[in-house]
């Protein structure tokens, strides 16, 4: 994704790998601005333990399918 807003409209940013985008788009747990609230109030540590037992929770590969169980997962969020 690729864009650019003025500074003055942005309070704070999360740089999300796939791995931890995981919440949303393999494991639906919410949306992105969902995600983006959880990392904010939880801090990233948080989502990636809460992706981390979601993978290892899908035992049956329901979700993961034939995808690896662990991916990258690396969050940064950072307040303005």
């Amino acid at each position: 994704m690729t864009g650019s807003v003025p500074r003055e409209g942005v309070a704070a940013l999360a740089a999300l790998s796939d791995g931890v985008t995981r919440w949303v788009e393999t494991f639906r747990e919410g949306d992105w601005t969902d995600l983006f609230a959880l990392v904010a109030k939880q801090g990233a540590q948080a989502v990636v333990e809460r992706v981390r037992e979601l993978e290892r929770a899908d035992t049956d590969r329901a979700f993961l399918g034939r995808a690896k169980t662990h991916d990258d997962a690396t969050a940064v969020y950072v307040e303005l």
